[in-house]
């Protein structure tokens, strides 16, 4: 019990406080880089909602502008469309299908194996084949399904397996086809406005590959003349999802029972969140996470910290127990008191520091020679302007992504919605900071410089501007 002794006589009363609050600084600490990491995971996952919810509005509108249009009325009409071409070949749908499957292969026809009942069929084809194909192209989606009023497919820009089938047939009544054929068709028992409705599937395996259905009644002068489905690919989705992907944070696509589509692994030190739902969708999505790579060095930071804290409070432990054995028994020479050196320099000892008056503001650069220059901060918010107008154009993302991507300015969550307080500052002179962080200026717009190949008009201007205050800081220097 010997050290605690000399521990009580060494000032622990006056140390243990110290150690006390040193901990408890770190602990929040601690938490303020929990709490961020956390805010990167929600910001991803809101954002994976925002896209892929933009996505699907831009699919809905592009399928019924094109289900709207009097061509595809007329292609699967009862008189000179499809469906009754497909009548034409056979009595027996069974063989008419046969048929179709035997000469239409991967939408090629091959002319000289025709059956002579098939040219009715042909000629339709040819009429309105290329036009889909043109319109396909030219959209979001990569193919699209004319079934008739009694459920028989019979259209397929890439004429894959449900090609001339029966999707009322027990064989086929359980395909994401047939399953929004049956929802569209209940829900024309119940609307009085066809044209309003649609049925977006889930994710669902779509022959060889996942995909998304697209359903809508065709109408045509008042008159429901069968129902068209767009095939919305994977590839598509997953595109927007890699767009957010950043180090620590990717994206999984979820089937209807929660599996990831995508066969890839979670990797060591990564977490699954979710699954999260697209609204007015049945799509589903995980956010994959690696906390420790979202933190980056700011837990090194912490436990470098807690190890310097420990070092110092071992040091002034030491330092206190030393200063409590009598100097004599040292070995060494008491000091003379100050005042007794000299009266000056003991006046002078006993004034408090004085405060750098030319210490930066927090935050904020060393005081530059040319702060009240007007043409240098007025450099500086022309570089800014011109860095964000360049960053919106090249990327369609605003102040936020700018700030959360390039890791230079802080990002705040003010109620609901994200705010750039600190950045704000220098879009314009009346609110540039008295000592401005030109360093983070020239970061930031060497940053969208290596991050925007395009366009090239602003990446000018911005490159102008970023060289004109270059020259400032070269005369100053």
């Amino acid at each position: 019990m010997r050290w605690l002794g000399a521990l009580r006589n060494a000032g622990a009363a006056y140390l243990l406080p110290l150690i006390a609050a040193f901990v408890a600084a770190l602990l929040l600490l601690a938490d303020t880089i929990e709490s961020k990491t956390q805010f990167q995971i929600e910001f991803a996952r809101s954002s994976a909602e925002h896209d892929l919810g933009t996505l699907v509005e831009f699919a809905k509108t592009q399928s019924a502008a094109f289900a709207s249009t009097s061509f595809i009325g007329y292609s699967i009409g009862r008189y000179y469309g499809f469906a009754p071409a497909f009548g034409q070949i056979s009595p027996d749908p069974e063989r008419a299908a046969a048929l179709l499957r035997q000469v239409y292969v991967q939408g090629q026809i091959q002319p000289q194996d025709m059956p002579s009942v098939l040219p009715p069929y042909a000629n339709v084809h040819e009429r309105f084949h290329p036009s889909f194909q043109a319109m396909i192209e030219t959209s979001l989606f990569d193919d699209l399904y004319l079934v008739d009023r009694v459920g028989r497919v019979v259209y397929s820009l890439r004429k894959d397996s449900a090609f001339a089938t029966d999707l009322a047939s027990a064989r086929q009544r359980d395909t994401p086809l047939a399953e929004v054929f049956r929802e569209v068709m209940a829900r024309l028992q119940q609307s009085t406005d066809p044209a309003q409705i649609l049925v977006v599937s889930g994710l669902k395996r779509l022959d060889d590959s996942f995909g998304v259905l697209l359903a809508r009644p065709v109408v045509r002068h008042g008159t429901v003349e069968g129902v068209v489905a767009f095939r919305l690919p994977m590839a598509n989705l997953e595109q927007r999802l890699a767009a957010l992907q950043r180090p620590g944070l990717r994206f999984h696509l979820l089937d209807a029972q929660g599996a990831p589509i995508a066969a890839s692994a979670i990797e060591r030190g990564e977490r699954s969140y979710g699954p999260f739902a697209v609204p007015e969708t049945g799509w589903k999505y995980a956010v994959l996470a690696d906390r420790g790579q979202l933190a980056g060095d700011r837990w090194l930071f912490v436990w470098g910290l807690a190890l310097f804290g420990l070092l110092a409070t071992a040091a002034s432990l030491r330092l206190l127990m030393y200063r409590q054995v009598p100097v004599e028994a040292r070995g060494e020479v008491p000091e003379r008191p100050i005042a007794s050196v000299h009266p000056i320099v003991s006046a002078v000892a006993a004034q408090p520091d004085l405060q750098d008056a030319d210490a930066p503001e927090s935050g904020e650069d060393a005081p530059h020679p040319l702060d009240l220059d007007d043409g240098y901060r007025r450099c500086i918010v022309e570089v800014m302007v011109a860095a964000l107008d360049c960053w919106q154009r090249s990327k369609s993302n605003g102040k936020v992504e700018l700030a959360e991507e390039s890791g230079l300015w802080r990002v705040y969550m003010d109620r609901s919605s994200l705010q750039t307080r600190t950045m704000d500052k220098y879009f314009l002179v009346e609110t540039l900071p008295r000592n401005p962080r030109w360093r983070d200026v020239v970061r930031t717009a060497e940053y969208v410089l290596r991050n925007c190949p395009e366009p090239q008009r602003e990446r000018a201007t911005l490159e102008a501007a970023l060289s004109q205050l270059k020259a400032h800081l070269r005369q100053a220097a």
